[in-house]
C-alpha cells in the first residue's frame, strides 16, 4: 500500500514551481472558494457556498426565518438552549434538525467537544448554520472540520483561517486561537515523540525524528551517514518504528544517511522530492502527504537552493531544508540555485504560515537551534525586514562562497540515495 499520499489543491502555490506543480489552487486568490459570499442568506450571517456552511451570531425573528427561507437544511448552536436569543423552537418548527453543542469558553474546547465538533459538520445536511453570539465561535468548527478532512497541519490550518475573505473571526480573540492551535495539534490526543539531532561529525546538520507517541511509526528528517548508528539506537531506545528517512533535499555538505538506514532496516522507505533527479523508494512533490501512525508531514516545494529542495509542516512546525536558515538562508549558485526562486518560495510557503509557526532548518552553524517564522520575516538579513526581491537577489549574488568542500563526495552519493556498494539499491 501507498503510504504517502497526494491532497492537491490544499497549499499555495508560486508560479516559479515546474509545470505539473503549478496545478494546485492559490488560497489566496480573490476567486478562492474559501471565499465567504453572502447568497440569499440575511445580512450579518456568512455564507461559505463551497462547503455549504453558513457562520451567523445572535439573529432576530426575522433573520431566523430569513435563514430557513434560504434554504437552511441543519443549525448547530454553540450557545446554551437558556440564551433568549436561542433559535431552537422555531428551527423545530420549520423541521429542521437543531443540535447544541455549547463552546462558550477555551476551556469547552476538549478532546470530546472537538470530536461532537467534527462529526457534525461532516455529517449535516447542507447548508448548515453553525451560530453563536457573534460569528466568532461558529467559525472554530468549520476549521477543525477543514484540517480534519483536508489532512492540514495546525499551521497550515492557522494560516487558511487567516486567508479567507474575511478571515474567520476565532482568529480576532487570542485566547480563542491559541486553543483552537491545540485542539489542531496532537498534543492533547497522544504525546508525540521529537528530537532534534546534530551532526558532531562536521556539517553541522540538523536530523530531526518525530515519532506518533512511544511505540509508534517515526520519520527521520535528513539523516548524516555519519551518525546513522547513533540515530538507530535512539529509535531503539525510544521503542519507536521507523517508517521513512526523509531528505529535504539533495545534500552537497554531507552524505545522506538513508542508504545505511535501509542496508541495516530493509523495511525502512527513502523519500526525496521527484523534481531533485535522485533515486529514492519513493518520490513525492508539492501537496503531498507522509502518513506515519496518525501523523503526517504536509510537502511544500521550496525550490531555489536547490530544484528538489521540500519543507515538510507538521503541527505547529516546519522543517525548511536550507530554504531558510536561522537568520540566513541556503546558497544559490550551484545545483540549479535561484534566488528569484528562493525568494518566492519562501515567501509563498514558509513566511505564509502563521508567525509562531517554529522553523527547524537543516544546518546551523552558530548554537542555534530554532527560529520562528515571525522572527525570520522581522530578522532575517536576507529575506525579512521587508527585503524586496531584486534586493535579495542582489545580496545572493555577491555573497562569493567558497565551493562546497564535500559537494564532489557527496552529491554523486546523495543522487543514488546515499547507497555504496554492498548497500541495497532504492526500489
Amino acid at each position: 500500500p501507498m503510504f504517502v499520499t497526494s491532497s492537491r489543491g490544499k497549499i499555495p502555490t508560486q508560479s516559479s514551481l515546474p509545470h505539473h506543480h503549478r496545478r494546485l489552487s492559490n488560497l489566496l486568490k480573490p476567486d478562492s472558494v474559501y471565499q465567504a459570499r453572502t447568497m440569499t442568506f440575511p445580512d450579518g450571517t456568512i455564507a461559505y457556498d463551497a462547503d455549504g456552511l453558513v457562520l451567523a451570531g445572535d439573529m432576530t425573528e426575522d433573520q431566523v426565518k430569513a435563514c430557513l427561507a434560504a434554504g437552511a437544511k441543519s443549525w448547530l448552536y454553540l450557545n446554551e438552549e437558556c440564551n433568549k436569543a436561542c433559535p431552537k423552537a422555531a428551527v423545530e418548527a420549520a423541521s429542521v434538525p437543531f443540535e447544541m453543542v455549547p463552546l462558550m469558553t477555551p476551556a469547552s474546547l476538549t478532546n470530546e467537544c472537538v470530536d461532537k465538533l467534527v462529526a457534525y459538520v461532516d455529517s449535516a445536511p447542507n447548508p448548515a448554520v453553525i451560530q453563536c453570539s457573534t460569528a466568532t465561535r461558529a467559525s472554530i468548527p468549520y476549521i477543525l472540520h477543514k484540517a480534519k478532512t483536508d489532512k492540514l497541519p495546525a499551521a497550515s490550518a492557522m494560516a487558511l483561517a487567516a486567508s479567507m475573505t474575511p478571515p474567520l473571526k476565532f482568529l480576532e480573540k487570542p485566547p480563542l486561537a491559541s486553543a483552537v492551535k491545540r485542539a489542531l495539534t496532537h498534543a492533547n490526543r497522544k504525546p508525540v515523540i521529537f528530537r532534534q539531532l546534530f551532526d558532531t561529525s562536521g556539517s553541522s546538520t540538523y536530523t530531526y525524528l518525530i515519532a506518533d507517541g512511544p511505540g509508534g511509526e517515526a520519520v527521520l528528517i535528513d539523516p548524516v551517514l555519519e551518525m546513522v548508528d547513533r540515530d538507530l539506537k535512539l529509535i531503539d531506545e525510544l521503542g519507536v518504528k521507523l517508517k521513512y528517512a526523509v531528505n529535504t533535499h539533495c545534500h552537497a555538505d554531507h552524505v545522506t544517511g538513508s542508504g545505511a538506514i535501509k542496508a541495516a532496516r530493509p523495511e525502512v522507505r527513502s523519500i526525496i522530492a521527484a523534481a531533485s533527479g535522485a533515486q529514492a523508494d519513493i518520490k513525492i512533490g508539492h501537496g503531498d502527504r507522509i502518513e506515519f501512525g496518525s501523523m503526517f508531514l504536509e510537502v511544500r516545494a521550496t525550490p531555489g537552493h536547490t530544484d528538489g529542495c521540500l519543507s515538510y509542516v507538521c503541527d505547529d512546525m516546519v522543517f525548511t531544508g536550507d530554504a531558510v536558515l536561522i537568520r540566513g538562508c541556503g546558497r544559490t549558485d550551484f545545483q540549479q540555485g535561484s534566488a528569484d526562486k528562493l525568494y518566492e518560495s519562501v515567501h509563498t510557503q514558509i513566511f505564509s504560515l502563521p508567525d509562531d509557526t517554529i522553523i527547524y532548518p537543516a544546518h546551523d552553524y552558530k548554537g542555534h537551534r530554532c527560529s520562528t517564522v515571525g522572527e525570520e520575516k522581522a530578522l532575517n538579513p536576507r529575506l525579512g525586514s521587508g527585503k524586496t526581491k531584486d534586493e535579495f537577489v542582489e545580496i545572493m549574488a555577491n555573497l562569493n562562497l567558497p565551493y562546497p568542500k564535500k559537494i564532489d563526495e557527496a552529491l554523486p552519493k546523495n543522487m543514488v540515495c546515499g547507497i555504496q556498494e554492498g548497500m541495497p539499491t532504492p526500489a
